[in-house]
């Protein structure tokens, strides 16, 4: 019997192919390949699904959290809130743009930032706070914002989310709900003074051409990868549903009901987990972990101040297993996982 794969990419484009090969060959037979037509066309249809008024095409998810920070203009060294369960990106792009991150655990439920914890941790020197939507569930953004604090949302997971912090930031990495053929990410607020920031930062600082008003990188979102989202783009409410059939036939083999949201990933826990994912292994069935370990246990962010015991992250990182959930699982392989649940 085959294998379920985890995630096969093959098959987004052979559900897609002859409108991405279309997308491929109109960027080689256009004049331009870098910050084009194709990037202007998908930041327009990017930011209205957000609910955003722009969205600023950069090179990854990563980068687009860094870029949404130094286009807040805080304080040099200011301590920057996020999770503790979450994907190493998000505290290398605080530590990236100047800041010290501050580790504070997730709510048991929904695995996302704790609000109450949050508040707690914060301190004289707090400037902002990441807010992970972790796996696609939404995190309290409007209970973080009663902080007073600016609220970057880290959306890497939740294509298809509403926003409302200052700025969202997205991964459109080849495993996403909306995801390119390489890396590449994007921004979308609705502050003017940030997205202009934002378009300055990911050129070099440059304002005009060759001018560099500050210091900034080399972010460009190009023209074959903003092609290729658009292609996606409109499959992506589709795509999301199907997501949402696979979610709903998990929990009824579990007999649970999963949290909402968009579901990216569909997340199980047992004290077991590593003799779990080995019977699914041998049923046939491919897993994941995300994440295995938490940030507060990585000696990259040592430096990195906690804001209290983290002991819920802490177990979730021994306990969390991935299951196949993405749009192209067939109907036969989620009842095989289904079976292997119960």
């Amino acid at each position: 019997m085959s294998r379920v794969r985890f995630y096969d990419p093959r098959r987004a484009y052979d559900a897609q192919r002859e409108e991405l090969d279309a997308a491929f060959r109109r960027v080689l037979e256009s004049d331009q390949i870098v910050l084009g037509p194709e990037v202007d066309a998908f930041e327009r249809e990017f930011a209205a699904l957000t609910g955003a008024t722009t969205a600023i095409g950069v090179a990854s998810g990563t980068d687009a959290i860094e870029l949404a920070l130094r286009a807040l203009d805080l304080p040099a060294e200011s301590e920057v809130i996020c999770p503790n369960l979450t994907s190493p990106a998000t505290p290398t792009a605080i530590v990236r743009a100047g800041h010290r991150p501050v580790l504070v655990d997730v709510d048991p439920q929904t695995l996302t930032i704790d609000a109450e914890l949050a508040a707690a941790a914060r301190s004289p020197r707090t400037a902002a706070v990441v807010a992970v939507h972790l796996y696609g569930r939404p995190a309290p953004v409007a209970e973080l914002l009663e902080l007073g604090l600016p609220v970057i949302e880290d959306a890497a997971q939740a294509h298809g989310l509403a926003t409302n912090g200052v700025a969202a930031c997205f991964s459109f990495y080849p495993t996403k709900n909306l995801h390119a053929y390489g890396d590449a990410g994007a921004v979308v607020t609705s502050d003017p003074a940030l997205a202009e920031a934002v378009r300055e930062l990911r050129v070099y600082g440059e304002r005009p051409r060759h001018f560099a008003r500050r210091l900034g990188t080399n972010s460009r979102l190009d023209e074959l990868q903003a092609a290729l989202l658009r292609v996606g783009l409109a499959r992506l409410e589709a795509n999301n549903r199907r997501r949402a059939e696979i979610a709903t036939a998990y929990d009824r083999a579990l007999g649970r009901t999963s949290p909402e949201g968009v579901h990216h990933l569909y997340v199980v826990r047992s004290e077991r987990r590593d003799e779990l994912g080995a019977q699914l292994a041998d049923a046939g069935i491919e897993t994941a972990v995300h994440y295995p370990w938490a940030i507060s246990e990585q000696p990259a962010f040592a430096a990195a101040r906690r804001g209290d015991t983290l002991e819920v992250s802490l177990a979730a990182a021994r306990e969390v297993l991935s299951l196949p959930c993405y749009p192209h699982l067939t109907d036969e392989e989620l009842d095989r996982v289904a079976a292997a649940l119960r």
